[in-house]
């Protein structure tokens, strides 16, 4: 068990004084100056008001080896150890989520569907951790680069997954912490605004109070998160050894050249990652680190100790702050300097004495003095931009790289069109390495209605033509059943009861039929280009529009690819579908004309996940299903093709329709009978609109037995 100590000995509080002013430890004079400068070394009024005399006065508590005032866990933090999801031989939640399988091969094209399937999962993680907190997560881009506690957004550095799936664990603490904030800290987001009000803070202050209150605010909410959700611990471990074990050991390598900051880099690291506070550090601050400490020592068992702390801290530090600047501080010093070079400059030197140079800073530095005046002691003490740099430490929204605007805008593209992945289950219907399939829905713009509509109006007649050739389903037949002994009585038999007949009933039998799903399988790869797209997507559409209006049957239509999409991805071995029509995506009805010839075709997979989606979606399960594939040709796709990739279909043609399935192949202009054989038991040719209606129509009876 690590050993404790009382915090004044661990930072070694020694009777030499260290004067800033010099950058030396000195034996103070009787008035408590610098021997070397003469300046004061008594860097702070601890009892300037009453919280800081209470926390002046206490006792000096306890810490560990390692500067932990709290006794917390490995990395700092509250509980830490494994999470609940580390059985796995990786051990982190990138285990639990599974990576994205194709590796790396291209990060600028793959990173819309990378990043839009990290986002789904960092938004289920957060839910889990607060069902009753809603939340809107998403990246970070040029437009979104906060988390906003009154609107309740989250926006995650999304650089981290961009460089590498490695840094899955420190994303997800990252969501994890911004949530944190929108469960626990409205309350002091309130605070902050009210006390910078009353306490007539300017805006260095103001900043100044924010970083305090969030490095003491992130250590109560992640205290409360293991309370709450314990297992999730360790992603708020992997978040803090990234920005603390790292960058902050890098901050405290050197002491920063303003004195100030310097300062609020040990408070820091004090609160956050103490063990990089090393001995001279320690020492050199260690009246402050003593003070530091006796704050924060109950700050976290209650909302209100967290107040008191950050009031004391800040009363503190804004002490320190008005005896560091008592001749105005070092940006005085560079405004007045910078103004002598600009006259300098705009002035004819050649007719100036050193007098004259002499009188003008007199007089420059009378202005700028009394402009100065009006600066808070805090806001003199820390040089322009330089709390900016302080808070990217503290708080984790500030060190965000935002991603670019056009990425987001894929990311977006994405998920409005419900992009899904996964894998196939059933691995004997899997070929080779290719067990991955994607799903979008199509967008419906401008662009694809104008052709849509083009194509609609040149194929009416081919429309009304499959219209009657296909429409079978939706009749609803009745038969009468004649001279029955019991049922509905007959009126016509009314007369023959004299006679003593009893057969005076009739039955009458509505006929329905058998509901039916039907789905449109059309081939998008590159081959189909030019008017072989044109011919499909005319059928496509010709179909669609016999069909859809048929309340006894659920009609989709599916365009297949492979191996990736600009603006997509570009990874091998997937097979890629995209939505054009559903029974759930009937808001876009002329998505169809989007269709168009794309990249490769795995034609099983394509086949397979088509009928995978179709049940289910089906509304009736024992239903009749069709499925009808427009394509040109034979499978060819990365690592698939020839002969293996026909035995494929063959194969997965074949599992279907033991399923139930009854499975049509339309080929396209440029078909070849042979292979067609080869794949599918049930084949047509269709090399122009013309003979789209009565081949089509003619082997559906067939097909269906109808």
């Amino acid at each position: 068990m690590d050993s404790k100590y009382s915090v004044d000995d661990w930072a070694e509080v020694v009777d030499d004084d260290y004067c800033y002013n010099c950058s030396k430890w000195i034996e103070a004079t009787m008035d408590d100056c610098c021997p070397i400068c003469d300046e004061e070394v008594d860097y702070a009024d601890k009892f300037t008001s009453a919280t800081t005399a209470k926390v002046a006065i206490s006792d000096a508590p306890t810490v560990t080896s390692t500067g932990d005032i709290w006794n917390r866990g490995s990395g700092y933090t509250w509980g830490g150890g494994s999470g609940w999801w580390q059985n796995s031989s990786r051990g982190s939640v990138s285990s639990m989520w599974g990576s994205w399988g194709g590796g790396y091969n291209s990060y600028d094209s793959g990173n819309a569907s990378r990043l839009l399937k990290h986002k789904r999962h960092l938004d289920s993680l957060c839910k889990v951790v607060d069902p009753t907190v809603t939340h809107d997560l998403d990246w970070s881009s040029n437009k979104t680069s906060y988390s906003d506690i009154r609107r309740n957004l989250i926006r995650i550095d999304g650089s981290l997954l961009k460089e590498s799936e490695d840094n899955l664990d420190i994303t997800s603490g990252l969501a994890i912490h911004e949530k944190l904030h929108l469960i626990h800290s409205k309350g002091i987001d309130r605070w902050e605004r009210e006390y910078s009000m009353e306490h007539d803070l300017d805006g260095t202050e103001r900043q100044l109070l924010h970083s305090i209150m969030n490095s003491v605010e992130d250590e109560y909410i992640e205290k409360q998160l293991h309370k709450t959700n314990a297992g999730f611990v360790t992603y708020i471990e992997k978040v803090k050894q990234h920005y603390f074990n790292k960058k902050m050991e890098e901050k405290l390598k050197d002491n920063d050249e303003n004195p100030f900051i310097d300062l609020l880099n040990s408070l820091l690291a004090f609160i956050r990652w103490p063990a990089h506070l090393n001995e001279s550090r320690r020492k050199k601050h260690a009246k402050h680190i003593g003070f530091f400490a006796r704050a924060l020592k109950d700050a976290l068992n209650s909302r209100e100790n967290v107040y008191k702390c950050v009031d004391a801290l800040f009363q503190y530090l804004r002490q320190v702050a008005d005896k560091m600047v008592k001749d105005g501080g070092e940006q005085m010093k560079k405004d007045i300097e910078d103004k002598m070079s600009e006259l300098k400059e705009a002035l004819d030197d050649s007719d100036m004495s050193d007098e004259d140079w002499e009188s003008i800073r007199k007089k420059v530095t009378e202005d700028i003095k009394r402009k100065d005046r009006r600066r808070s002691s805090v806001s003199k003490a820390i040089p322009a931009g330089k709390l900016r740099e302080y808070d990217a430490i503290t708080d984790y929204s500030k060190d965000i790289e935002k991603l670019s605007d056009e990425l987001m805008n894929e990311i977006q593209e994405l998920e409005d069109s419900d992009y899904e992945e996964y894998d196939i289950s059933d691995v004997g219907l899997v070929a080779g390495k290719a067990k991955k399939v994607t799903w979008r829905k199509a967008v419906g713009d401008e662009h694809a209605r104008r052709i849509y509509n083009r194509c609609s109006s040149e194929i009416k007649n081919t429309t009304t033509q499959l219209k009657r050739k296909i429409d079978l389903y939706g009749n609803t037949q009745r038969h009468v059943i004649r001279n029955q002994k019991r049922g509905k009585i007959d009126k016509r038999m009314l007369h023959r009861i004299p006679t003593g007949r009893s057969d005076l009933f009739k039955l009458d039998i509505i006929q329905e039929d058998k509901p039916l799903d039907v789905c449109l399988l059309v081939d998008e790869s590159g081959s189909m280009g030019s008017y072989k797209m044109d011919i499909a997507r005319k059928s496509a559409i010709a179909i669609k529009e016999a069909l859809s209006d048929n309340s006894k049957l659920n009609l989709w239509v599916f365009g297949h690819t492979a191996d990736g999409e600009s603006g997509w991805h570009t990874e091998t071995f997937t097979t890629n579908m995209t939505e054009y029509w559903g029974p759930s995506m009937r808001d876009r009805p002329m998505a169809m004309g989007a269709m168009r010839a794309r990249y490769e075709n795995r034609d099983g997979t394509a086949i397979y996940a088509a009928a995978t989606k179709v049940k289910k979606e089906s509304e009736q399960p024992m239903s009749n299903k069709l499925m009808l594939i427009l394509s040109d040709g034979q499978p060819a796709a990365y690592g698939y093709g020839g002969d293996m990739g026909r035995k494929h279909v063959k194969k997965v043609v074949t599992y279907l329709e033991a399923q139930g399935w009854n499975i049509i192949q339309i080929g396209i202009a440029g078909a070849n009978k042979y292979h067609q054989e080869r794949m599918f038991s049930n084949h047509m040719m269709v090399d122009d609109m013309e003979e789209l209606a009565p081949r089509l129509g003619k082997i559906i009876r067939r097909v269906i037995q109808v």
